[in-house]
């Protein structure tokens, strides 16, 4: 198998083994099942770590955007109701896809981390 670089997407000698989270694993088996999986281990690469950091730091920043949007939407569709008619099961359950499909939006900026300890987050002074 070939290390492929998930910044610049191209084969590399040696880099950071990226973890094989669940949105990775979903991929593969979708490209599997399609018979396009090319079976590559990703990695980051030496020289891409600075824009890999910066990526990473953003998609964090966007997740946690995305859960309170989610959470905010969530309680405004089980209060809401209460408030004018009173508690109604089809808002609980609205409120919640709702809000699985916001967080769900986190998918398109994924950014995965790295298996080596320490190295994808900045040292942080004291």
């Amino acid at each position: 198998m070939a290390k492929v670089c998930i910044i610049s997407g191209e084969r590399v000698q040696k880099g950071y083994p990226v973890a094989d989270d669940f949105v990775i694993r979903s991929i593969r088996s979708v490209k599997k099942r399609l018979g396009i999986a090319k079976n590559n281990t990703l990695v980051v690469s030496h020289e891409k770590l600075e824009e890999y950091r910066k990526k990473r730091e953003k998609y964090e920043k966007d997740l946690v955007m995305h859960i309170v949007l989610a959470g905010f939407v969530l309680v405004l569709f089980v209060l809401l109701p209460i408030f004018t008619t009173g508690f109604s099961i089809t808002a609980l359950l609205l409120g919640i896809v709702l809000a699985a499909m916001i967080v769900g939006l986190s998918v398109f900026s994924h950014c995965p981390r790295i298996e080596a300890k320490g190295i994808g987050k900045k040292k942080r002074k004291r």
